[in-house]
């Protein structure tokens, strides 16, 4: 005897509607949109990189100024309904506080204008290469496009996001590096120096990794052989940032769980052995100061206490 009051929509993976019940209670429900069998990488576009990608069109259109985040290309990549939600405040205050929670949003604002730094520091060096390790919705190449000279850039990925990412640009019509190279990989399975050396990368020059928001969802053998890889096939000062849990977390997304995580006083014990040596290691207060503080000095957003910012550099 219920009708409905609002109809079906769907932000990221939830489903949402209201109906009124024969005694005028409105009631609101919300569900998964797609079962979790079929919810893997190998099957669909990155749920997790969908997430992240939504957080940072949100922050864009932040009223902050100070939080108020560079990724203005986010959006496009963002389904009718996921772009309804941040053009309400109501309803992008909702989704801050609800869907995605507050540290985690705060935490994604760091980390992009963190990473974001890095890579602009390296375009300016015109440093040969840059390789995007799990590259999901990240922009960077298309918002410095002009600030891009001499180097090359490999964003390399799961080919399910990568291809939606391709097809989303093309139809936005916007302008790709002709130095970019877009390389499928699954991490799980292939071997990042093949799937990069084919591509016509060279291991003799200096090249910045970014490895933004991946490790935590690899094994403890994956993540040992991308740094192994990073130290056998790179010289000597290249260097790589990413971002690690000092916690065993859950993840925000079933379909893919956090698999890895390192103390805070391990993390340089394991760079060491591949000769990596910490440049920066960022935690939640010094990234909470850096980047979320407003005006008159109040902390604009909280922001996740077990993860860590990390910039190396490797010495031979």
């Amino acid at each position: 005897g219920a009708h409905v009051k609002s109809p079906i929509t769907q932000v990221l993976n939830i489903r949402m509607a209201k109906v009124i019940d024969p005694f005028g209670n409105i009631i609101g429900l919300s569900g998964e949109a797609v079962k979790e069998e079929k919810r893997t990488v190998e099957h669909q576009p990155s749920e997790t990189a969908m997430s992240v990608t939504f957080c940072r069109a949100l922050s864009s259109k932040d009223d902050r100024e100070e939080l108020r985040g560079p990724d203005f290309l986010a959006e496009i990549f963002l389904n009718n309904e996921a772009k309804k939600a941040f053009h309400d405040s109501n309803t992008k205050k909702w989704a801050i506080q609800k869907l995605i929670t507050s540290p985690l949003y705060g935490y994604l604002i760091s980390r992009t204008s963190f990473i974001d730094s890095i890579f602009v520091d390296a375009c300016k060096e015109e440093i040969p290469q840059i390789v995007i390790l799990g590259a999901g919705y990240d922009t960077r190449s298309y918002r410095f496009i002009d600030m891009i000279k001499n180097t090359r850039i490999y964003e390399i990925d799961i080919k399910s996001t990568q291809q939606r990412k391709i097809e989303v640009l093309k139809k936005e019509e916007i302008k790709i590096p002709e130095s970019l190279s877009f390389l499928p990989i699954n991490f799980k399975e292939n071997n990042i120096y093949e799937t990069l050396n084919k591509a016509g990368y060279d291991k003799r020059k200096k090249t910045l990794f970014i490895w933004e928001g991946v490790i935590y969802y690899l094994s403890n053998a994956s993540v040992s052989s991308t740094l192994k890889f990073i130290s056998d096939h790179s010289p000597s000062d290249s260097m790589v940032c990413f971002d690690y849990m000092i916690e065993e977390t859950k993840s925000i997304s079933s379909s893919e769980p956090f698999l890895f995580w390192i103390s805070h006083d391990k993390i340089n014990e394991m760079l060491s052995s591949y000769g990596l040596a910490i440049l920066d290691n960022m935690d939640s207060k010094e990234m909470e100061k850096k980047y979320l503080t407003l005006k008159d000095g109040t902390i604009g957003e909280k922001i996740l206490t077990n993860f860590r910012f990390i910039k190396a550099i490797l010495k031979k």
